[in-house]
């Protein structure tokens, strides 16, 4: 069926768009065919939109909430993420309470007023990451490695292989750890009552792309790679030869950001040939820009040599890179 009208809608920062060097090609290719595009700069939402926002959470008329509501949007400058966790953590600190002997939201205005609020989303999300129990910590941070957001069926996988790793302390050391897959799950449920991330159907979901970026900013940066290369392996290593194709991007994406740990010939020449499948079938799906860096990727795996040792890998990945 032939498709006559099509809207696509993205959204970025455009302070950040020059760390994105494809989203950066991209946006150019679309002026280069002329192609109609509008831009709308969303920022902050309008004192107005808060009084709003405060009223309708708290459900009382604006008249009586304004003055909190005034606090609230000088506190945060009308950032929604901000007006969102500040009135969070009103609540955590009992600044705001339900009084169910009056049936009605109470707040302490002057002690609002006085709250400090960090002026930085990362050091905000980082801040209440830290605030969790170091299991919880350790799902976020593992969620974090994988994106915006991540199946069920895949977060199983780390779980399970941590509880085999605990069994074999114990077996070894003679310690008595209990490792529960359904607890590691509660921590992320727990994430969820918190705010930080959500669940839709079988894949658990970061509410913000700013708390991902905090959760992944709080794992030290000599062990980022090595954590993507693992993850990577132990998706592969599960994954039936005949479904790899289902997950191959995740697969390579994974592993293009741990190459740093990976000096071995052959587990390079692997993840060369991975990044050959993935660029020819981002190709296949006309996602030439994504295509280019995976075929890239895959050159820069290469060994020295290569021409005379592996030609036929080496053939198909700059021939396809330059098609």
């Amino acid at each position: 069926m032939e498709i006559n009208h099509f809207l696509f809608i993205a959204s970025y920062r455009d302070n950040e768009i020059h760390n994105t060097p494809s989203l950066v090609a991209f946006l150019e290719e679309l002026k280069r065919k002329d192609i109609t595009t509008t831009d709308i700069n969303v920022g902050c939402i309008s004192r107005r939109d808060v009084s709003e926002l405060i009223s309708d959470t708290i459900n009382l008329p604006q008249h009586l909430t304004k003055s909190f509501s005034d606090i609230i949007y000088k506190k945060t400058g009308g950032n929604a993420l901000f007006v969102t966790q500040f009135l969070q953590s009103l609540w955590d600190e009992e600044l705001l309470v339900y009084s169910l002997e009056c049936n009605v939201w109470e707040w302490d205005e002057g002690a609002s007023d006085a709250k400090e609020i960090l002026d930085d989303v990362g050091v905000l999300m980082a801040k209440k990451i830290r605030q969790l129990s170091t299991g919880c910590q350790h799902a976020i941070k593992l969620l974090a490695c994988m994106g915006s957001k991540c199946s069920e069926s895949i977060l199983k996988l780390f779980i399970h292989e941590g509880e085999e790793n605990q069994r074999g302390r114990q077996n070894t050391k003679k310690i008595n750890i209990n490792y529960d897959s359904n607890d590691q799950f509660s921590m992320l449920d727990f994430a969820v009552d918190e705010g930080l991330i959500e669940k839709e159907g079988q894949d658990y979901i970061f509410a913000h792309d700013q708390i991902q970026h905090a959760a992944y900013l709080l794992i030290p940066e000599d062990e980022r790679g090595q954590l993507h290369k693992h993850i990577g392996h132990l998706i592969l290593k599960h994954s039936p030869d005949n479904r790899v194709d289902d997950v191959l991007f995740l697969v390579t994406d994974q592993l293009n950001r741990g190459t740093s740990f990976i000096v071995l010939e052959e587990e390079r020449l692997g993840i060369a040939m991975l990044n050959l499948r993935a660029g020819e079938k981002a190709m296949s799906l006309s996602t030439f820009l994504i295509s280019v860096s995976y075929l890239k990727a895959g050159i820069d795996m290469l060994p020295e040599g290569h021409w005379g040792k592996h030609y036929d890998l080496s053939l198909r990945l700059y021939r396809d890179r330059k098609s």
